[in-house]
């Protein structure tokens, strides 16, 4: 049996009040609510029928229903309207987000922790796939007598920076020649190509001035193998535990996954290309049957793309989410964009 439209429309209704209330809906709260008249016993034999399709459930005999799972998927799926954030809000991200635009970590980094406090939800902010990035130049910079930072920034405006000492005095122009040297070999080459093969082919072909640069060398491939992994920044673990859905949730799984960059990844892709909501039993982990996952992708001027994405409870209210989620990650496109076109 197919769901009617007024029954969709009692779906709708029912799980947009549990979202707010948290507690069963009754058919006398739904005839309040609903924007057309049908009678209280029209509205429970609907809601039996609703029942009946798996979409709600009913926890006591005596009492209302609530959303399962699939009445869940169901509701984004086809009934949830969207929403746009309100101005006040928009400009509160632009400042704060516009504030720490100077390195993509950065910016990523408060991506997540202002999405965390608007939402309350745990934020993940996944940087572009650094694979695919290619060095646009290393430079140098002196820290002491013998000490120097090897700087590297690459094609999606990553910078890694790594410290080096040597035992002879270094000079400006020593240093002026260690750029060059580095730079006609390594500019415009993929970062996974630094591999240690290639640094020892690069030392052949520096012939002696390789014998200055051998911890120069090494401080460049620590570099390079940080610019090639994804960075992932969290914030707000600690909201996943104050929910009173989450109160019976296995706590140390869940934080495993928090911790575990992979497994996180994989879910937020796996989001992405679900209408960006994965539900439940739909995350694959018994301890994360209480949990959503909302993901969206961001994307630069030079198409490098990343991720940024929210847990929190099923019962959460996904119209509001899914508008700060991707007002935050339009924006972060953006100013990336501009980062990589410096």
């Amino acid at each position: 049996m197919e769901p009617t439209e007024r029954k969709m429309k009692i779906l709708e209704a029912v799980v947009e009040a549990y979202i707010k209330t948290g507690d069963p809906v009754g058919s006398k709260t739904l005839c309040d609510s609903l924007g057309f008249h049908v009678s209280s016993a029209t509205i429970r034999n609907d809601m039996a029928d609703l029942t009946g399709l798996g979409l709600l459930e009913q926890t006591h005999t005596s009492s209302g229903r609530i959303p399962t799972e699939l009445g869940y998927r169901v509701y984004i799926d086809d009934l949830m309207k969207p929403v746009k954030l309100g101005k006040r809000e928009q400009n509160l991200i632009n400042d704060m987000l516009y504030l720490s635009a100077d390195v993509p970590e950065h910016l990523l980094e408060k991506a997540a922790e202002i999405l965390s406090q608007i939402t309350g939800c745990a934020a993940i902010a996944a940087s572009p796939n650094g694979e695919s990035a290619f060095i646009r130049r290393v430079s140098f910079v002196q820290t002491g007598r013998c000490s120097a930072m090897v700087v590297l920034i690459t094609s999606t405006g990553s910078v890694k920076t790594r410290l080096f000492r040597c035992d002879f005095e270094l000079s400006p122009s020593l240093m002026e020649m260690f750029e060059k040297a580095v730079n006609e070999r390594m500019g415009g080459m993929l970062v996974t190509s630094v591999t240690p093969a290639f640094m020892q082919t690069t030392a052949i072909s520096l012939g002696e001035l390789s014998l200055m640069m051998s911890n120069v060398l090494v401080a460049i491939h620590d570099a390079a193998l940080e610019a090639s992994a994804t960075g992932i920044a969290i914030k707000g673990q600690s909201n996943l535990f104050v929910m009173p859905e989450l109160a019976s949730a296995d706590g140390k799984q869940v934080m495993e996954l928090l911790n575990h960059s992979a497994e996180l990844q994989k879910l937020i892709q796996e989001a992405g290309s679900k209408a960006g909501v994965l539900i439940g039993s739909e995350l694959g982990n018994p301890a994360l049957i209480n949990l959503s996952v909302i993901a969206t992708h961001y994307t630069t001027s030079r198409n490098c793309s990343g991720s940024i994405a929210l847990i929190g409870p099923i019962r959460m209210n996904y119209p509001k989410m899914i508008a700060a989620l991707e007002y935050v990650t339009d924006s972060v496109g953006i100013l990336l964009s501009e980062l990589t076109e410096l």
